[in-house]
């Protein structure tokens, strides 16, 4: 496994009049089931208050425009981005280093619901930047066996599977909730709790607009 290095520490980056109130962060090994998590939480939030937004979104942009690509086709579970992932990796490491809130920034940018769910951090520094510019934010390790990876079409692969983006968060011990999402698992206590999480999120915003609106001028 390649040797993991200390991110650098993302700089607060206040984004004016930004809408998003809670940050719902994601986390897991290719095929834990993040992404499934991630689309049934939305499912229970409701996509008029919530949203996902994937990091690796912009990345595959960003590489996809340089590099003369099929963006579509990189956001797809194919052979054409298996074919492209190393390469890819390497470029993202590469702008993460000039600056580790790269992607997350136009991630957040790009937000207009208060409820915002990553699907997919990859490293400290992108949970440290929604920290750094979000009121409330939770953390969700999804976790699932080699076995049940391999089940659902994971193979291991060097470049890849020992890269910072698939072991950067390893380490990180700062979970919130920690869903294991073997086949079979229930999930729907972990998901209303983070429901639950996302009422009270919208409830402190409603609170403080009433609270605006009637402020004496």
């Amino acid at each position: 496994m390649a040797a993991l290095q200390p991110p650098p520490r993302v700089p607060h980056t206040h984004i004016d009049r930004n809408p998003v109130q809670l940050a719902i962060i994601f986390a897991g090994k290719r095929k834990s089931g993040k992404d499934y998590c991630s689309d049934r939480l939305l499912a229970l939030i409701g996509d008029e208050v919530a949203e996902i937004g994937r990091l690796s979104g912009p990345l595959k942009k960003a590489y996809a425009e340089e590099h003369d690509l099929d963006y579509a086709e990189l956001l797809t579970a194919s052979a054409y981005k298996e074919q492209h992932r190393a390469r890819m990796i390497t470029w993202g490491e590469e702008r993460r280093n000039a600056d580790a809130g790269f992607f997350a920034r136009k991630v957040l940018a790009a937000a207009s619901r208060p409820i915002l769910i990553i699907s997919d951090a990859r490293r400290p520094g992108d949970i440290a930047f929604f920290k750094d510019n979000v009121p409330k934010v939770v953390t969700v390790r999804v976790e699932a066996s080699q076995e049940t990876r391999k089940a659902r079409g994971w193979v291991f692969s060097t470049g890849v599977d020992d890269a910072e983006s698939e072991c950067g968060l390893d380490a990180y011990g700062k979970w919130d909730i920690i869903i294991k999402n073997d086949d079979g698992a229930d999930l729907h206590e972990h998901l209303a709790l983070l429901t639950k999480k996302a009422a009270d999120a919208l409830a402190t915003q409603a609170d403080s607009m009433r609270a605006k609106m009637h402020k004496p001028t």
